[in-house]
């Protein structure tokens, strides 16, 4: 590949990883805001629900932004005299699997505090 060709595909790989991610932090602050408001007028299975459904679509755009991620960096070790920016040599692929677990985690004890608070007064 010419230099050229590699340059545009890396910006390929990194558009549509930043997309995806976009996705994935829309998901998350949605579902953080949605969680705060209704959060305790949910029953436990309605929680659940959402929960599992914040899950399985926040994943799957977390692992769409990651295998971007992982591409791009494959292409930067592989063409690494064309890449001029030492950004690009960064540990991108390992930060993007602790910014996106951690984001799902951090859902998670928000969704168990505002729970916790459920069980203490005793409305459900």
């Amino acid at each position: 590949m010419s230099e050229a060709e590699v340059l545009e595909i890396i910006n390929f790989h990194v558009a549509n990883a930043m997309n995806a991610f976009a996705i994935y932090l829309s998901l998350t602050f949605a579902f953080l805001t949605a969680i705060y408001i209704v959060g305790t007028k949910l029953k436990t299975k309605q929680v659940v629900l959402v929960v599992s459904l914040y899950l399985v679509w926040s994943t799957a755009f977390a692992l769409v932004a990651i295998a971007h991620i992982q591409a791009m960096d494959s292409l930067v070790q592989e063409n690494a005299d064309y890449i001029r920016a030492q950004l690009f040599f960064l540990p991108w692929f390992e930060f993007g699997i602790m910014i996106t677990a951690a984001g799902i985690l951090i859902c998670g004890y928000f969704v168990f505090d505002i729970r916790k608070g459920l069980d203490e007064s005793g409305k459900e």
